[in-house]
């Protein structure tokens, strides 16, 4: 970003920036060129980015390493669902061991499905949560509201990239695009209890 610059200030950790560079080119060792990893550690207390990486090898053009993973825009999958249960809790709508039916369920007409394809039945919501279920998490975000969970989002860091002009249920299923970096950042507002400092 700096290409000019003869000195540039950084809060990255070289020791930790060299581990997280071996973790990555581990993680797709051996699974294909077309298969890529990111990471960022962020010190959740003060925002500052411990180390980064953006691809696994980015020398390697031809296995896409010069995408940086840690900027690109993608679905989050379900790292969104831990917001969701906070601010159902936040709002007194639930708790920890609140039951909730974990069974097939339209939402007008998108019917999601939990990854493995099997309902649990009747599931506390700490459950649901540790194991990922996706009716429960959709029916709390339905009591919450799409529109306030995206603007919770977005005060924690995390910006929304949405497929239409306002928020659906589907963003806590990983329909809309977010970056890592992002990513990082609501997790670190996550631990401060909601309170949003940016990363730096």
């Amino acid at each position: 970003e700096h290409p000019g610059a003869l000195r540039i200030e950084t809060t990255i950790d070289a020791r930790l920036q060299r581990r997280a560079e071996a973790l990555a080119a581990r993680a797709v060792q051996g699974a294909g060129r077309r298969l890529s990893a990111a990471v960022v550690l962020a010190d959740h207390r003060t925002g500052e980015i411990l180390a980064e990486v953006g691809a696994a090898d980015w020398t390697d053009g031809a296995s896409a390493g010069f995408v940086d993973m840690a900027r690109a825009w993608r679905s989050p999958g379900s790292t969104l669902k831990p917001f969701v249960y906070g601010l159902a809790f936040d709002d007194g709508l639930a708790h920890p061991e609140t039951l909730i039916e974990d069974r097939p369920t339209a939402f007008g007409r998108w019917q999601p499905q939990n990854f493995d394809r099997h309902f649990r039945g009747t599931v506390s919501l700490r459950n649901a949560l540790i194991w990922s279920l996706n009716i429960p998490v959709v029916k709390l975000a339905e009591a919450v509201g799409a529109n306030r969970i995206a603007q919770a989002l977005r005060r924690g860091g995390i910006e929304l990239r949405l497929t239409g002009e306002a928020p659906g249920l589907a963003i806590v299923l990983g329909g809309a695009g977010v970056t890592l970096e992002g990513l990082a950042e609501g997790y670190g507002a996550l631990a401060r209890g909601g309170r949003g400092i940016g990363l730096s």
